[in-house]
């Protein structure tokens, strides 16, 4: 392999972008830069099971180098070598090497290189030649900067698809949450009683405009700053733990008396505020005047 195949590789590496990409880019263009007679896997290592899996292949008859759903054992073989060791292993002649395995194909040397994260082997790059003594010196120590360069990029790779992902699932919730918020307004402007949010910091953050917009002006100011005489002791008991209560306001120059309702809202476990629904207290009724008896004559 020449340095300008070399570097023909790593720039279709660096432009393959996903980690995913980054496989099939560096087993491609890895054999046909080496030209006839070579195939490529790229296996990702996955300790927890004890395994290895080749995730992208590239042979000349474009025919798979392994079975579908071929695994391997990390203990065996050659990769399992490499896993092990974390260096590179030259097979000259896989016929006198009793570490290889064979996968079905005609093999006639090996050479298998680790891919690594903070020097632990994540991946392992395999290229099978169909000659023996199919690799030079030079090869073999290019392939091995191919490799270095594939850990960097696989770990710039994954780190920014995991960032891509968090991304748009903060976008998926963002969605729902405004459109649960647009749904729970709908529902609530068409509601008679006075229907408050109350955010974290005790400022009155929404209100549904009910009771001929009562309320409206009260927008950014603190609840607690409405209310009258021991109302606003019943108002700190009752906001962290719910629940019904009574309260008296006074917006402007009108007092009202409320049969309140308090629902405590959270997220991810803190406080959000409250969801606070007022509702006119009921008066009692002035007992109707008696008629007068007629005296007799």
């Amino acid at each position: 392999m020449s340095v300008d195949k070399l570097l023909d590789v790593a720039r279709h590496m660096v432009r393959a972008g996903a980690a995913k990409d980054m496989h099939r880019t560096l087993v491609t263009r890895t054999r046909r830069a080496l030209g006839r007679g070579h195939g490529t896997s790229f296996f990702l290592v996955y300790r927890a099971s004890d395994l290895v899996l080749p995730v992208a292949e590239s042979s000349e008859s474009g025919r798979r180098l392994h079975p579908e759903a071929y695994t391997q054992k990390i203990s065996a073989g050659i990769i399992g070598h490499v896993v092990k060791t974390g260096k590179t292993y030259y097979s000259p002649d896989v016929s006198a090497d009793p570490m290889f395995v064979s996968g079905g194909q005609t093999v006639g040397s090996e050479l298998c290189a680790p891919v690594k994260f903070d020097n632990e082997v994540v991946g392992i790059f395999n290229i099978e030649c169909a000659r023996k003594h199919g690799f030079s010196p030079d090869t073999i120590a290019r392939v091995e900067l191919l490799c270095d360069a594939a850990g960097v990029l696989m770990n710039t790779g994954v780190a920014q698809e995991q960032q891509e992902a968090m991304e748009a699932q903060v976008r998926g919730l963002e969605e729902g949450l405004a459109h649960a918020r647009e749904k729970f307004e709908g529902l609530a402007k068409h509601i008679a009683e006075v229907v408050l949010v109350v955010d974290s910091t005790g400022k009155v953050a929404w209100e549904n405009k009910a009771c001929d917009g009562r309320f409206s002006s009260a927008i950014g100011k603190e609840f607690a700053a409405l209310l009258e005489g021991e109302s606003v002791e019943t108002w700190q008991a009752v906001k962290q733990k719910g629940g019904p209560a009574s309260l008296v306001t006074k917006v402007g120059a009108k007092r009202n008396e409320w049969s309140c309702h308090v629902l405590a809202l959270s997220t991810a476990g803190s406080p959000a505020g409250s969801l606070v629904v007022l509702v006119p207290a009921e008066t009692p009724k002035k007992a109707a005047p008696r008629a007068a008896k007629k005296k007799k004559k």
